[in-house]
């Protein structure tokens, strides 16, 4: 990864999402509409339409709460049967990088993900998944515990140190080790399962005082957001207004009903820490750094508990974008240094689509097309009921096997960037492996659908002789040679040219059309009697000669002014030149520019490989 290359790390909390990236050398804050936070939750539409999220979707959750999801990450974490976790955390993915992208001008080139507990590989490869459907890189995935260890571990604050306690709103506590890459070593939560939860306690407590009865339900979720925005607000403020729902009136809170609520959870606090440390077979004083996650009133009651230890002075992580700040600098070093190559990185799949199929299908049907209007038209002639002899366009045929061939390419091509059925947990295929087999696999296929082509003419026509299956072999062969040196040479693409290198790689399948088009075009016209083309065969095959023209300049350049330039002199020459003889000879040199594009495009994966690319620039050093 380049320097200047964008890397976005996101925290996806509970209720709020926030990011920081980079582009250089410096961590920046991204501001959603001027706000550090992001609302987590997604909303799905009555249409079953794209997922609303942030402001918008809250806001339409606020009058349709039933359709609101307010944290997509346990959705996925999860796999609810009932929700699909994945699409809304994708959506809430391509929401921040499309915001990073737009801010920076610049595509996500690295990914970091904030889970806030350490997840199976089950639901990492859930978490990849999501990444991967919003169009991002493969993430790095890094626990809000280890990020918030990365913070005061940094030099200028009282690190560096190896063991650091994590403390969370949510009243958990964990023991890392960073010098082991900030490996987790203990959890526990401080809880008392006999007594009810801090939130559940507040909601009791509101709905007393504004109701007088329990009817507000506690498991609604916008009850919920309104508790944690009370208790961020008494993190700072001796009291907070709550709101009910309607016609209930606000409910006020105080830090002291903060308090009762956690005071179960705290009575065994001191022998809990004790119980953590001891289990890492740790003594208290080898903890050399505390940090309590965001700003929120129960953190401070775990600061004031954590203080009657023998535990560091706690410090408490206020900054929204802390967290991800954090988990970028853990991750950073992982990108910027050796980028690796197609054989060591996976670039982001997408589920295969007939969008994707649409190369494929566009090759395979004019490759298709001319195979068989070769057969359809060729003149047989029989002596009683036996063919003695056949005249038919061999080199159409040559040039459907050309196109078969090329179809195989355009498969290959969707395997690094496309699935059909989600990978398994544990499959670490990489970018090169995946090129590897699809351009070995295009090789093979090649060959064998071209002998198929020119045996099944030979059965069409029901005169088989050698040279329908020499004219497709020969004509395929160049793009099998081509195929299977790219798929030795491939995966040592370095990473950073993978995506520019799939691109130019890609078929250029509107020429090809095009050419198909004109020869077919111009085989009508020759094989059709004139009445069947309105008496108008010779402008249909002048016609045709202009396209199979026109195609040629196209394929043979890629520069927008040459390739207008060609495509007007080699069209108007073509439609000049054709004609019942020379028609054979416009087909060939078409079938000759495919095969240089296969060559050219070979020599450029060759150049563009570490090792071997080397090696052509030391023996063809740039002169000036």
């Amino acid at each position: 990864m380049a320097v200047n290359d964008l890397h976005l790390a996101v925290h996806i909390g509970a209720w709020w999402t926030t990011a920081v990236y980079t582009q250089g050398t410096t961590a920046q804050p991204l501001y959603f509409d001027g706000q550090a936070r992001l609302p987590t939750g997604v909303y799905q539409p009555l249409d079953s339409g794209a997922l609303l999220t942030g402001v918008t979707a809250l806001a339409a959750g606020i009058d349709d709460p039933d359709r609101y999801r307010p944290d997509p990450m346990a959705l996925l974490h999860a796999a609810a049967p009932t929700d699909n976790g994945t699409a809304a955390v994708a959506a809430v993915l391509a929401h921040v990088a499309n915001l990073a992208a737009g801010q920076t001008a610049s595509p996500v080139m690295a990914l970091t993900i904030v889970t806030g507990r350490a997840w199976g590989p089950r639901a990492r490869q859930r978490l990849q998944q999501a990444a991967i459907s919003a169009g991002l890189p493969d993430p790095h995935i890094v626990t809000s515990a280890a990020a918030a260890a990365s913070v005061v571990n940094q030099p200028g604050t009282d690190g560096p140190v190896q063991y650091v306690l994590v403390g969370t709103p949510s009243m958990e506590l964990a023991i890392l080790d960073c010098a082991a890459g900030y490996q987790q070593l203990a959890y526990l939560p401080v809880q008392d399962s006999t007594a009810a939860s801090v939130d559940q306690v507040l909601v009791q407590i509101a709905t007393e005082r504004a109701a007088g009865d329990s009817a507000i339900s506690p498991s609604d979720w916008r009850m919920m957001r309104e508790i944690q925005q009370a208790r961020a607000t008494l993190a700072t403020q001796p009291r907070a207004s709550l709101l009910l729902p309607e016609p209930y009136p606000p409910a006020p809170l105080g830090r002291a009903d903060i308090q009762y609520a956690v005071a179960p959870h705290l009575d065994r606090f001191e022998e809990c820490v004790k119980q953590l440390v001891a289990e890492v077979e740790l003594e208290t004083s080898e903890v050399g750094a505390v940090a309590l996650i965001g700003e929120d009133a129960v953190t401070l009651e775990l600061q004031a508990a954590l203080a009657a230890t023998e535990l560091a002075p706690a410090a408490i992580l206020r900054d929204p974008h802390a967290i991800p700040r954090g988990a970028l600098q853990l991750t950073q070093p992982l990108h910027t240094g050796n980028p690796g190559t197609a054989a060591t990185v996976r670039l982001p799949r997408t589920r295969l689509t007939l969008a994707n199929l649409a190369r494929v299908a566009v090759l395979a049907a004019c490759s298709v097309a001319l195979l068989l209007q070769t057969i359809k038209t060729a003149l047989t002639w029989k002596t009683g009921g036996t063919v003695t002899a056949v005249y038919l366009p061999q080199e159409n045929l040559a040039l459907a096997a050309s196109l078969a061939a090329l179809t195989g390419w355009a498969a290959a091509q969707l395997a690094p960037t496309t699935w059909i059925v989600s990978a398994p947990v544990d499959d670490d295929v990489t970018t090169g492996v995946l090129l590897r087999r699809g351009y070995l696999s295009a090789a093979s296929l090649s060959l064998a659908i071209a002998g198929l082509w020119g045996m099944g003419t030979g059965i069409g026509v029901h005169y088989t002789v050698n040279s329908y299956l020499k004219a497709a072999l020969i004509a395929a062969a160049p793009f099998a040679a081509a195929a299977a040196i790219i798929a030795v040479v491939a995966p040592r693409i370095p990473a950073p040219a993978l995506p520019a290198w799939l691109r130019r790689a890609n078929p250029p399948v509107s020429a090809i059309a095009l050419a198909a088009a004109g020869v077919f075009i111009e085989q009508l016209a020759f094989s059709t009697s004139p009445t069947y083309l309105f008496n108008m065969a010779g402008l249909f095959q002048t016609a045709g000669a202009a396209m199979l023209g026109a195609a040629t300049a196209f394929t043979a350049t890629r520069q927008p002014l040459l390739r207008g330039i060609a495509g007007v002199i080699l069209g108007g020459g073509y439609a000049l030149v054709t004609g019942f003889f020379t028609a054979r000879y416009l087909t060939i040199a078409y079938i000759v520019v495919l095969v240089w594009w296969a060559v050219t495009t070979t020599a450029t994966t060759i150049t563009a490989s570490t090792s071997i690319g080397a090696l052509f620039r030391r023996l063809l050093p740039p002169t000036g």
